[in-house]
């Protein structure tokens, strides 16, 4: 791979605006239509059609029980804390008001602060993962393209998930229909619009 992946940029669609629950509701800055997730900056473009998606956010790997306090003072969290012993992480789930599945994931030894005392949303690293609904092995081969690898799961079997870029930052390939967790609702395919830095190189994909 180029380098170290980070997600610049990232536009969804969604049916309502969302701008004042990750603002006003989890206390995230805006910055214009654009809110400001640590390295990242998301927007979301209003039009019909329903779409979801599911993407993670990187918690400080040293913040976890502290960001699960302030999570549940806020959202409905979706069953228990997942725990991901092959990746040394930890996560829980949440709905925002379109439907998308949050993740809030924490990667041992990644992006830790070394903060105490109550969680706050600037805390936050950036984005960890954005789920990319298709074909997995076209969509492998186009990002493979731009110098990004599969790193963890595989193209080979149906209905199985692919994770390309790195861990704690990385893009998952799904198949139409297959269950996110921790919901088991069937993936759809829906417009995403991203930018990823690699190494000194910013690279635009659209899906």
């Amino acid at each position: 791979m180029l380098g170290p992946m980070r997600f610049a940029e990232v536009t969804l669609s969604a049916p309502v605006d969302l701008r004042d629950f990750y603002d006003a509701g989890l206390g995230l800055p805006l910055d214009g239509e654009t809110i400001v997730i640590g390295e990242t900056r998301l927007r979301f473009r209003i039009e019909d059609g329903g779409a979801f998606y599911h993407f993670a956010l990187l918690v400080p790997g040293d913040r976890l029980e502290p960001a699960l306090a302030w999570a549940r003072d806020r959202v409905e969290l979706l069953g228990d804390v997942f725990d991901f012993e092959a990746w040394d992480a930890r996560a829980v789930y949440f709905h925002d008001p379109a439907g998308n599945i949050v993740e809030l994931i924490a990667h041992q030894r990644l992006g830790e602060n070394g903060d105490s005392g109550d969680f706050a949303a600037v805390e936050l690293v950036g984005f960890s993962e954005l789920g990319i609904v298709g074909d997995p092995p076209l969509l492998l081969r186009e990002l493979e393209t731009v110098g990004l690898e599969l790193w963890d799961g595989t193209i080979d079997e149906p209905g199985d998930l692919a994770f390309v870029g790195e861990k704690g930052r990385t893009l998952i390939l799904a198949p139409p229909g297959r269950g996110w967790l921790p919901t088991g609702r069937p993936a759809e395919p829906h417009p995403v619009e991203l930018a990823l830095e690699l190494a000194d190189a910013r690279v635009p994909l659209r899906f």
